[in-house]
């Protein structure tokens, strides 16, 4: 698709910064949004595509994105070699982003989606209009498409496609953020605003529960079992150990315990083990049960020098002893 070549692009340039040693060529990572439009044109001239503001102007009305307009551009120009092209696109993108802010086309939109998404994660926002904006964008692309009789979730993918970041990932950051923060009201908003496009419902479900426990602390008790239950054969691990770092808050005893037997089979790295294992040490912390908080403690000191990468045996003794802990008291 078109539109995921500016997130290719993103995603190399976001890569590279995590990464400095990975291979890209210096164009390919440049920031073309701190260049002057003086420089982006000369870029073109370059490339023996001399244009000025009003000509470019021009032939973007015949075009519906950065995307035609280049292969308009480039059409005669057999010339120039895949890399040369590519120059060409990233500087037309940058113009086009630029020149035309009303005309926000699919790529342009992800784009600067990525942008206050990779702003929000490097803590670089200067206020919260802009991801708050860029979010209600977001609801209203979705919402337009959805009522033109497109299947949400279908709307959402094509989103999700032409971004470098993931999307329903980051969503579930920030509005977790919002909660961590007391910002109900908003988090609410967008839980609801944007549960049906979520292909994978399980982590809005989890939201959703968090946002019970401030409301209704039995109804979020009941949506936590059915999560738990509906998790009783999900690989997923990292979201089962997300809910259980949750309950460590105010989570009952016997749901705690079902989901951590639940997750104990499929624990198979020590890095994952000793999460679980800190986990539960905090939540009999929590509880104020001494004899329980120490032999998990125990365990965890015990497996200080093991490898993150280590194999967690199936008969590895400090399963068995876990579990013991768990079992010390009646639920």
């Amino acid at each position: 698709m078109q539109i995921q070549r500016r997130a290719l692009y993103n995603s190399l340039r976001q890569n590279w910064l995590m990464d400095s040693s990975t291979e890209a060529e210096p164009w390919q990572i440049e920031d073309y949004r701190s260049l002057s439009l003086e420089a982006l044109f000369q870029r073109l001239a370059d490339l023996e595509l001399p244009l000025d503001r009003n000509s470019f102007l021009g032939f973007a009305d015949e075009c519906d994105s950065p995307e035609d307009l280049t292969d308009h551009l480039l059409a005669e120009r057999d010339d120039l070699d895949v890399s040369s092209q590519d120059k060409a696109y990233l500087v037309i993108f940058e113009l086009w982003r630029r020149t035309l802010p009303e005309r926000l086309c699919l790529s342009v939109f992800c784009d600067e989606l990525d942008h206050q998404i990779n702003l929000y994660d490097q803590d670089d926002i200067e206020s919260p209009e802009a991801i708050e904006d860029a979010l209600a964008d977001l609801q209203e692309v979705l919402d337009e498409n959805a009522d033109q009789g497109v299947d949400p979730v279908d709307v959402f993918e094509a989103v999700s496609d032409g971004c470098a970041n993931s999307i329903d990932g980051f969503l579930y950051d920030f509005i977790s953020d919002l909660l961590d923060d007391d910002n109900l009201s908003y988090a609410v908003e967008l839980v609801d605003g944007l549960y049906n496009y979520i292909p994978d419902k399980k982590w809005f479900d989890f939201l959703r529960a968090r946002i019970l426990v401030e409301r209704d602390p039995v109804a979020a008790n009941a949506l936590f079992a059915k999560l738990i239950e509906d998790v009783a054969e999900d690989s997923d691990l990292e979201f089962s150990l997300e809910i259980l770092a949750f309950m460590v808050l105010g989570g009952e005893r016997a749901l705690f315990v079902a989901l951590v037997e639940q997750v104990l089979p499929r624990i198979r790295q020590e890095t994952d083990f000793q999460e679980l294992l800190s986990i539960c040490v905090d939540f009999y912390r929590r509880l104020d049960y001494e004899w329980e908080e120490q032999a998990l403690q125990a365990i965890l000191d015990a497996r200080n020098n093991k490898a993150a990468d280590a194999i967690v045996e199936v008969g590895d003794p400090h399963r068995k002893e876990l579990l013991r802990a768990l079992e010390k008291r009646a639920v």
